[in-house]
């Protein structure tokens, strides 16, 4: 007796020569079986993960376990998402969707439509965000911030694990550790955020990668301030953190060299900036390369027409990288990852001139050398050796210009410029289309 279990039902059909004992079993499989689904009301599982166990009515009850990923999402965990950006997408249809009309994409059935009958249009109301059942206020108000809320744990704990690292070495006078160790630790700590946030968020967990996805890879602008915003947030978060922890070290490094805390050796482990025989532009162009590193060789990595690693490697790789890069470009500058922490230090009482050291390092070091650095690093990569068509250096002429039109066009919209300067900009991108 061969058993079938389904959201309809069950049926037992018979096939050659079973065996007595076997019969039962099967007939006994079968009832359970069929009990089993007739209690939970829902499908099983479809999670890809490996799970251990999920009761049958898990599903029913927490609605938000078993649902599709409804967006993509520019992960440094898996391969990075194939989009098609507003550059070669027709504007025919990006119109009739800002005007309320039916696009192509409008077109699909209803979700509570779809085959299953009442159980089927039970589970697509469930899995609506206007009305599926939030448990509290708290996880309401956390599916619509459910990105930043990663970006941000992730960010915290991969920064204050390394500035832990750094204050312990410096604090000690190398007693806890070495330069050596600190990359190490960093380039861990790194991995880790990302496993935290990588598949919620992304774990960008720096500006720099956040900017350079947006321009090379479709990720989406408004998300990109959204993000930046949660990763300075948690620099800040982890700042306050590591200092707290390791104040009482502090005090205890400046008292036994008998200088200010903003001048003791606890202040390398904080903080980052050139060494003093250092020049400026070699400074700029360390971060620069370091950062160009780093953000081809994550869009080498998420390139799944490259050569990418296996399921969960992206991260590991990424955070021997990091190790890498602080050992090979780190002991020039130390690394730029302290506006957190300079503006912990600045609130802690050690001065408003943290701002203002080595020719406001703060900006043209942490800030301008790194995002350009970024920027360039994914130039060079799309240009060499990437071939998809997200990537703005494969545009075509007629892609590029239709590109730069759209862009002006939604500035101008949010600035509130007169209608009929918005208007002419559509015409000329309607142009390209002809």
């Amino acid at each position: 007796m061969q058993c079938t279990v389904s959201n309809q039902g069950s049926s037992c059909e018979a096939v050659p020569r079973p065996t007595q004992s076997g019969q039962e079993q099967q007939q006994k499989q079968c009832s359970r079986d069929s009990e089993t689904f007739s209690l939970a009301g829902s499908r099983p599982p479809t999670r890809k993960q490996p799970v251990a166990y999920v009761d049958p009515e898990y599903t029913l009850h927490n609605p938000h376990y078993d649902e599709e990923t409804r967006e993509p999402v520019w992960s440094l965990a898996q391969p990075l998402p194939r989009v098609v950006r507003p550059g070669m997408r027709p504007v025919k249809d990006e119109d009739r969707e800002e005007q309320g009309k039916p696009g192509p994409a409008a077109q699909e059935p209803p979700a509570e439509m779809l085959p299953g009958g009442e159980q089927g249009g039970l589970e697509a109301r469930m899995n609506r965000p206007d009305d599926r059942g939030f448990q509290n206020s708290w996880s309401k108000l956390r599916h619509f911030f459910r990105q930043e809320l990663a970006e941000w744990l992730g960010t915290t704990v991969a920064i204050t694990l390394g500035l832990c690292a750094s204050l312990s070495t410096y604090t000690s006078d190398n007693q806890a550790g070495s330069y050596p160790s600190i990359a190490f630790t960093w380039g861990a700590a790194y991995m880790i955020g990302i496993y935290i946030a990588g598949g919620i968020s992304g774990g960008h967990v720096n500006p720099a990668i956040t900017i350079s996805l947006t321009i090379w890879r479709g990720f989406p602008f408004h998300k990109s301030l959204t993000y930046i915003v949660a990763q300075v947030l948690g620099g800040l978060t982890a700042g306050g953190l590591a200092y707290a922890i390791y104040h009482d070290q502090i005090v205890t490094a400046a008292a036994t060299s008998k200088v200010p805390q903003n001048q003791s050796a606890a202040l390398q482990g904080l903080l980052t900036f050139p060494k003093d025989d250092v020049q400026p532009v070699t400074a700029f162009f360390t971060e620069f390369l370091a950062t160009a590193i780093l953000v081809g060789s994550i869009l080498a990595l998420g390139d799944d027409s490259n050569a990418p690693p296996g399921a969960g490697m992206q991260a590991f790789i990424i955070g021997i990288l990091i190790s890498a890069l602080t050992l090979a470009l780190g002991y020039n500058t130390g690394g730029a990852r302290d506006f957190g922490p300079r503006l912990v230090a600045v609130i802690a009482g050690w001065g408003g001139h943290m701002f203002r050291d080595h020719d406001v390092w703060w900006i043209w070091g942490p800030w301008a050398a790194v995002i350009s650095g970024g920027v360039c690093g994914g130039f060079v990569y799309d240009s060499l050796i990437f071939t998809g068509g997200e990537s703005p250096v494969n545009y075509t002429p007629r892609w590029r210009k239709r590109a730069v039109l759209i862009k002006k066009k939604n500035i101008r919209r949010i600035m509130r410029f007169p209608q009929g300067k918005i208007q002419d900009l559509e015409q000329a991108v309607q142009e390209t289309e002809e």
